[in-house]
């Protein structure tokens, strides 16, 4: 439903980052208590955050952006009222200003949108229903009982990888949308990029757009370099 960044999806009136705490009690508007559980145990192996994997320190992961939520918000769109979450208002957000936050009033849609949405949202549905009972029963149950390293076999299967796509999707959506969405929660996944998000009004200032924002790793690659080499010799 979203594309990252600008996805269709609540926000954060602020940059104070709760990476590395583990996702605060939520009341589900579509799953049940134990699918939560199974979709953030999934998700939190896609993309582990500091409980998940000590070599993620300091970077947050699914959990912490609650991912799970921001799907759980996805799924339950038409179930709730107000306005479903397709396209967030604008021109900007209260991240760089003060008064109500503009993002958060989503647009109407109109008729033959809806539609089309209400099937997209409907054919989700089914594949999250299916797609955790599939998870359980490799796990011989319950899939948040088993090791991570279990977990990560169980994902791994042919026979979930159309449920891990949409899992994939769906976590990287969560994780880098804007928070009216439901996910990147405290702005968690801008922060772990450095991403500064939406600008406006504020805008950025000449000195901003010209600084770099620090070295390129990937031109730090021995075969980049090589290759930048010698495309430059030909």
């Amino acid at each position: 439903m979203i594309t990252a960044i600008a996805a269709p999806a609540v926000a954060a009136a602020g940059c104070t980052s709760s990476a590395g705490a583990p996702a605060a009690a939520r009341t589900s508007r579509f799953f049940t208590d134990h699918e939560a559980a199974v979709v953030e145990a999934a998700t939190a192996r896609i993309a582990p955050g500091p409980a998940d994997d000590p070599a993620e320190a300091g970077h947050p992961g699914a959990r912490e952006a609650d991912v799970t939520g921001y799907i759980d918000t996805t799924l339950s769109m038409f179930t709730q009222p107000g306005t479903p979450k397709v396209f967030a208002g604008g021109p900007w957000s209260n991240r760089h200003t003060s008064g109500p936050d503009l993002m958060a009033m989503f647009l109407s849609i109109d008729p033959v949108t809806k539609i089309a949405w209400e099937k997209r949202i409907s054919g989700w549905q089914r594949q999250y229903r299916a797609g955790i009972a599939s998870l359980d029963k490799l796990a011989g149950g319950d899939f948040t009982k088993v090791s991570a390293a279990k977990q990560d076999t169980i994902l791994a299967k042919a026979s979930v990888s159309t449920f891990l796509s949409l899992l994939f999707e769906h976590t990287i959506e969560g994780l880098y949308s804007n928070p009216e969405y439901g996910g990147n929660r405290n702005l968690a996944g801008w922060m772990d990029i450095k991403y500064p998000g939406d600008s406006q009004p504020r805008g950025y200032t000449a000195d901003e757009v010209s600084r770099s924002d620090g070295p390129d790793p990937v031109d730090k690659s021995p075969i980049v370099t090589e290759a930048l080499k010698f495309l430059g010799a030909v």
